[in-house]
């Protein structure tokens, strides 16, 4: 009797002692909503921006009005670029459903009339990596700063 209490007190050990790893492990992976929040956060902390990137997969598809990227060495390549004029992104709103986050924030600048640009970008996720999204936002006013910045 005493050997089957035994045997019957480390099953229980182990099923309670799996079941609270399980726990731990679910509790450390992050959701979509955090994924995002986190990538968007190293625009706000350069010293976070290489966590950010690590949150795109290779192939990572971006658009915005003005481009259409097809790798996350496309992007990085244009992150440096916009790195020099923006000066960070102010979160609105959040909203999750499925593999999509979209996120509506404000973009700040240091270019004059374009201070704070109001956008909205849809991501895409898949395996906790951010597989593509769609950045929208009146690009009019910074076609025009882009246009006489190659002009120069």
């Amino acid at each position: 009797m005493s050997k089957l209490i035994g045997v019957m007190v480390i099953a229980i050990s182990f099923a309670v002692s799996s079941n609270m790893h399980s726990q731990m492990k679910n509790n450390s992976t992050m959701t979509n909503k955090q994924t995002v929040l986190t990538f968007l956060n190293g625009f706000n902390d350069p010293a976070q921006i290489g966590a950010s990137l690590e949150l795109l997969i290779d192939e990572y598809e971006f658009t915005n009005p003005m481009v259409e990227l097809h790798s996350k060495a496309e992007f990085i390549a244009l992150a440096q670029g916009i790195g020099e004029v923006l000066t960070g992104l102010e979160i609105l709103n959040v909203a999750e459903s499925g593999d999509w986050v979209t996120v509506m924030y404000n973009f700040k600048s240091n270019i004059p009339g374009l201070e704070t640009t109001i956008a909205t970008e849809w991501f895409r996720l898949k395996g906790g990596k951010i597989i593509e999204s769609v950045l929208i936002y009146d690009a009019s006013e910074w076609r025009k700063v882009y246009a006489s910045m190659e002009k120069e």
